[in-house]
């Protein structure tokens, strides 16, 4: 395995038998964590349309709340409520019921045939998942009854919404769970006033809303008609099984903030939620180190605490501290916790632990090419062992078997890293690495970007062809188009010049496009970032990312990509020696190519002196110096 952050290489040199010490010294550097923007926790919603559901794949989607239909008017009860609200329970999804409404049926604001009918069915139904205890979702009301046209006045429709959603409250009261206030599900071409419709009036906007509107925008950026709030709460913006949600959960909602609000504002008891008063955080140490990650939280007693690692429970690790002793390769990446009591659940936003581990080079490894401006290799770290762009880990991020030693993985609706630098790499550059592609839950998947240039890995459209995209100006695709296959360790490289953009796949050339002056943005990796908001999650796993400002040849990419596990040389190290006439000693050495050397003597491994800061274009140099063959001597090697 490769060791991250390796300072020095020692030897010492006998007159009959040149051997090499194993003394070893690196150096650990902090990973600080920066802030970005929440991301909007994404929902669904279901009924009897959706018999069968995987909760693994909406949670790995990162749905974090559902809502499944549970009757209408009064006649229809659904027949999946508990195989739902079951399944939810046990991936951890907050789940409600909704009622569908009948205006149409039942016009009445109370007596019979009325709101208040409608209301005591719906409650004689759902009333064992109307209730504290951290897992339930208020109801909703379902406003989209097509069979009410403009038979009834907005006025008396707003009424109707009103009885419907105080009646279910009142009820919930009278059985002890104080505070329920449902939400309404309805759209603008309902909502509003029409010739078709009657629409609502701004006396139901007292309620939370559900808005409806299949736009095509970001669910990270983008927002939906509101027709009579003034904004919106939760928005479901595609339908099942689109491009958009390709998944078997319903349809797909988002929350407008983060998932702390979500909880406080529809989580049934969520009033008496625990709230964190400190939160864990980020974590940077050595191989074989101690670490504890801490949490504070306050609120009604008792408290219980659920450490997770990679979103999977950690047995036993149930208090406000959670220790690691000797740390490992294996114990890289995110962490959180999760505080409950009687009233609420509230999960912690991740931390993570970075690992450096020994950093050497690979039988096989070969020299990387010149201009190597970056290089995250994800050995149990986001560090850039070549520039001075470490990047941060965040939200569902996770390590993984890769191509050479661990590689980046990304859950395809969370996770992300942040290089923190806005800097364009103006053509000609060059960009390679590993990718292992899954077929990623969005519209899109970015390899790298920042909203305005960004190199794809599933084009837009739900395409899932390797392109590049410029804001306002258009979406290409290489030509021929080419997919990286699903669940294969490939090899890309994208190689930018002031006329195309090319495409490499294992180290062939595939295909270009003809593009002006197209720069490269470091951002975001493994997802798109626009205005401060990422989007376009990429499924799957990166490894080996390196950047250059040059155009690298053919034959060099050729040579990243033959280079398979062993990798590039990304260590300093010596090679060998030499005696050369005069009778002096040569040091052979290799290293990062385009990083100086710095050499250091030492008569007793005490003492050390600079011998000398020795330039290495090339990966690979030598050096000769005053010493004789038959003197005893320590070296070390820095880069």
């Amino acid at each position: 395995m490769r060791r991250r952050d390796l300072s020095t290489l020692e030897f010492m040199m006998r007159r009959i038998s040149p051997f090499v010490l194993g003394g070893l010294s690196f150096c650990l550097a902090l990973l600080v964590s920066t802030s970005v923007q929440a991301q909007r926790p994404l929902g669904c919603d279901m009924s009897s349309y959706q018999p069968s559901v995987n909760w693994a794949q909406l949670t790995n989607a990162g749905v974090k709340f559902a809502w499944t239909k549970a009757t209408e008017g009064t006649y229809y009860i659904d027949a999946y409520i508990a195989t739902h609200e079951s399944g939810a329970k046990g991936a951890g999804v907050y789940m409600g019921l909704y009622h569908y409404a009948k205006p149409s049926d039942d016009p009445n604001i109370t007596g019979a045939s009325s709101a208040d009918t409608e209301a005591t069915y719906f409650w004689n139904v759902a009333s064992n998942y109307v209730k504290s205890g951290g897992t339930y979702l208020v109801p909703a009301l379902d406003w989209e009854d097509t069979g009410e046209t403009t038979g009834l006045s907005a006025a008396t429709l707003s009424a109707w919404v009103n009885e419907w959603c105080l009646s279910v409250s009142n009820k919930a009261a009278a059985a002890g769970v104080f505070g329920v206030r449902p939400v309404v599900y309805t759209g603008t071409w309902y909502s509003e006033p029409s010739s078709s419709h009657s629409g609502l009036t701004t006396a139901v906007t007292n309620w939370a809303n559900w808005m409806s509107d299949y736009s095509g925008e970001s669910a990270q950026t983008g927002s939906p008609t509101t027709y009579p709030w003034v904004s919106w709460n939760i928005w479901q913006y595609d339908d099942t099984n689109t491009a958009v949600a390709n998944w078997t959960g319903g349809d797909v909602d988002v929350f407008n903030g983060t998932l702390a609000g979500f909880i406080k504002t529809f989580v049934i008891g969520s009033n008496n939620a625990p709230v964190f008063t400190s939160s864990p955080t980020n974590i940077t140490v050595g191989v074989g180190s101690n670490v504890t990650f801490a949490v504070q939280a306050s609120g009604p007693a008792p408290l219980g605490f659920q450490w997770r690692f990679g979103g999977k429970v950690i047995p036993g690790a149930t208090s406000s501290n959670y220790t690691i002793t000797s740390v490992q390769m294996t114990n890289a990446g995110g962490y959180t916790v999760t505080v409950s009591n009687s009233y609420a659940s509230v999960p912690s936003s991740a931390a993570f632990l970075s690992v450096l581990g020994p950093q050497t080079n690979a039988t096989g490894s070969v020299l990387a090419p010149a201009g190597m401006v970056n290089w995250w290799p994800a050995q149990g770290n986001a560090h850039d062992i070549y520039g001075a762009n470490n990047a941060t880990p965040c939200n569902g991020m996770s390590y993984t078997n890769g191509e050479v030693g661990l590689a980046f993985h990304f859950d395809g609706s969370t996770s992300y890293l942040t290089p923190g630098t806005t800097n364009y790499i103006a053509p000609a550059w060059t960009v390679c690495l590993w990718v292992n592609r899954q077929n990623a839950p969005g519209a899109s998947a970015a390899l790298m970007g920042d909203g305005t240039n960004v190199l794809k890995l599933e084009q837009y459209s739900g395409t899932r062809e390797v392109g590049i995209s410029e804001s306002g100006v258009a979406d290409y695709v290489f030509s021929p188009a080419y997919t990286v296959p699903a669940g294969v360790w490939t090899h890309l490289a994208f190689v930018g010049t002031s006329t195309a953009v090319t495409l490499y796949t294992n180290g062939v050339s595939e295909g270009s496009v003809s593009v002006s002056s197209f720069p490269l943005s470091r951002a975001c990796i493994g997802a798109d970032l626009i205005a401060g908001n990422p989007t376009d999650f990429m499924l799957g796993s990166l490894d080996e990312i390196q950047t250059f400002n040059v155009a690298l040849s053919a034959a060099e990419i050729s040579d990243v990509y033959n280079a398979g596990s062993a990798g590039l040389v990304c260590a300093p190290e010596f090679t060998g020696t030499v005696s050369t006439n005069s009778g002096h000693l040569q040091l052979q050495m290799q290293g990062l190519t385009g990083k100086n050397f710095t050499l250091r003597g030492s008569p007793n491994l005490v003492n050390w002196v600079t011998l000398g800061t020795i330039p290495n274009p090339t990966g690979a140099t030598n050096y000769t110096g005053s010493t004789t063959a038959n003197t005893q001597q320590f070296y070390r090697l820095e880069q």
